[in-house]
């Protein structure tokens, strides 16, 4: 019976790698195109690794890709106005789509409205701003 228990770990480890692989890849895109979101990607990345591999987690915090982005949130408690507007435009265009195709649902439009507006108040007067 263990050996299925074993078998049943080593799935789920390489599953978690595998998500952690592709929100790496999503993130590290989220760089260059601001539609994509890098801090959120970077931070499912470290969730995943750090349950899928615990040398793929080190290798990860130790990265430049990772010390710039959520490390230095962590450091700090604080984001750049920069960052900050890059987030904001990032989910203003994912949620603008989603708006979109979602014409025909209010429902859906009031959840993303809901969201979006939660986004704007983090931004603007939770998550502090660095110079």
């Amino acid at each position: 019976m263990k050996t299925t228990e074993q078998h049943s770990n080593v799935v789920i480890r390489y599953i978690f790698l595998a998500i952690g692989t592709i929100s790496f890849c999503l993130g590290t895109v989220g760089i260059v195109l601001p539609i994509l979101p890098t801090v959120p990607f970077y931070m499912l990345t470290l969730f995943c690794l750090a349950r899928g591999s615990e040398r793929f987690h080190r290798m990860f915090l130790e990265s430049q890709l990772y010390k710039k982005t959520v490390g230095a949130y962590e450091r700090d408690k604080a984001l750049t106005l920069r960052a900050k507007l890059s987030i904001l435009v990032s989910v203003s265009a994912i949620m603008a789509v989603g708006a979109y195709f979602s014409q025909d649902m209010p429902i859906a439009l009031m959840v993303m409205g809901i969201i979006w507006v939660a986004h704007v108040i983090a931004l603007a007067f939770i998550i502090k701003t660095k110079k």
